[in-house]
């Protein structure tokens, strides 16, 4: 098997073996943390390869938390970061495989309130999409979602296209995105009485409020919302995002 070029077993691009090789050492326990990576030029004569691919190996590595580079010094492993966690958050979950599971209950355009206003950065004389919905699984009604996004003249949402996809894919699609950077928050909360009333539960009951706030790449506010699920209706888990890190990097 050759070190240039490709990888005849695997087809990989040699920079990926390359990331692959050190990731392996360092998980086999061969590089700990703080441990100096050999050179680049090292690296370069045991590949056979030039720099510039050496660095893409060693660029993939940083970025997924493996290395840190000190200019003038070198490249050094990292201390992994158990406590940093991954969680898949999609409202249309809730649902699960239940076509029936969202009742689209209003659509339209308002004047915000100052809360919404600061969440988006909207001014007073701005205008905002607010979306309601019921969110159902099979054996009940699971949850109340409210969102709002800014108004964007001659960009109208379609109600048949949105009341089945997850919040962050219909703003991308209304503001025209690729990148949609999504925060969120989610705490324990008792149903007040708005509330309560679209769940059909007592004043009080406990719900989980997943609170969204989507951002372009820019850091521009362009959604804001909360899910109000009952709380035998919902389950939130969460895996270390290293594990998450090494699946990219391993199927890149």
């Amino acid at each position: 098997m050759s070190r240039s070029g490709m990888d005849v077993k695997s087809m990989k691009p040699l920079y990926i073996r390359i990331a692959d090789d050190i990731m392996k050492s360092i998980k086999d326990g061969e590089l700990k943390p703080g441990d100096m990576l050999p050179s680049e030029s090292k690296l370069c004569a045991e590949y056979s390869t030039s720099k510039m691919t050496v660095r893409n190996g060693l660029s993939l590595l940083t970025r997924a938390g493996y290395l840190s580079s000190i200019p003038g010094k070198g490249n050094f492993v990292e201390q992994p970061r158990y406590d940093l966690l991954t969680m898949h958050f999609d409202e249309m979950e809730i649902i699960e495989d239940y076509p029936q599971g969202v009742k689209l209950l209003e659509v339209t355009i308002v004047t915000p309130d100052p809360l919404v206003q600061g969440r988006l950065g909207l001014t007073e004389r701005d205008k905002a999409i607010l979306l309601k919905r019921l969110l159902y699984t099979e054996e009940q009604l699971a949850a109340y979602d409210i969102k709002y996004m800014p108004y964007i003249k001659g960009k109208p949402l379609i109600e048949k296209e949105i009341q089945y996809i997850p919040f962050t894919k219909m703003v991308a699609k209304h503001g025209e995105l690729f990148s949609v950077k999504n925060e969120v928050t989610i705490l324990a909360a008792a149903a007040d009485q708005e509330v309560a009333s679209m769940l059909a539960t007592p004043p009080g009951s406990p719900l989980l409020v997943i609170e969204q706030k989507l951002l372009s790449a820019e850091q521009k506010p362009i959604g804001w919302g909360k899910t109000y699920c009952l709380a035998d209706c919902m389950q939130l888990h969460a895996v270390s995002a290293q594990y998450f890190q090494d699946k990219k990097l391993l199927n890149l």
